[in-house]
């Protein structure tokens, strides 16, 4: 999702993760899916008008990674000071698992490039994305999808792979989490065939094979 805005969506990803995560019949459906019981949401939360929270921020870096500012500056320093918004965050009951979401209601939403426009922060982007497409492409892969087709999952697999391989106090491993809606009533219904079709494709072109790599999962969501 691009819309960060802090405002109860009416459509689409954003009102469904908002839901999902402010309501405990659909938090319980979304845990039986991913096999997790009990998760703790830090956004969005209803309480704080739904904001969509980057990792720099207090509540994520130090109350949830326990790390003191410094540390974070040092072991995020392979990306630019400006981070993508995560649609949610949530951590497991014992706080030894970061959860974080991507959320699409239809498969046009994946497509996206690099919009940073200084030359610094580009090539820090691109450095860090082609380390994560070194170390998870076979034959077949394209590193400009990462860059040019399936920009926002680069990003977000670039960040998954960074941070497992960091020392964080209270996190014991991360996880991406790609929600997908299905048939989606509030916008554009969207079949479980043609967004696992799409997803293969995605990680095909990225990656070189149809599954996603370790430590990310792939939930459709029923939006009927």
């Amino acid at each position: 999702m691009s819309n960060t805005s802090n405002t109860r969506a009416t459509k689409g990803s954003k009102f469904w993760m908002q839901r999902i995560a402010n309501d405990e019949l659909l938090t319980a459906r979304l845990e039986t899916l991913l096999g997790e019981r009990n998760l703790r949401w830090l956004s969005p939360l209803e309480a704080e008008s739904f904001k969509e929270y980057q990792l720099k921020e207090p509540k994520i870096f130090s109350d949830a990674l326990g790390l003191s500012r410094d540390e974070f500056r040092e072991k995020f320093s392979f990306w630019p000071t400006n981070q993508p918004h995560w649609d949610a965050i949530a951590v497991s009951a014992d706080g030894k698992i970061l959860y974080l979401f991507e959320a699409k209601a239809h498969v046009k939403e994946t497509f996206s490039r690099i919009s940073a426009t200084n030359p610094d922060s580009v090539k820090k982007i691109s450095a860090a994305l082609r380390v994560t497409f070194d170390e998870l492409s076979t034959a077949g892969a394209d590193f400009t999808a990462w860059t040019e087709k399936f920009y926002q999952l680069g990003n977000r697999l670039t960040f998954l792979r960074f941070m497992n391989r960091m020392t964080l106090p209270t996190i014991d491993r991360v996880e991406l989490v790609l929600l997908n809606v299905t048939d989606d009533r509030t916008f554009i219904p969207t079949p479980q065939k043609l967004w696992a079709r799409h997803v293969e494709e995605m990680f095909r072109e990225m990656s070189g094979q149809t599954q996603p790599p370790p430590n990310v999962s792939v939930i459709y969501f029923s939006g009927k």
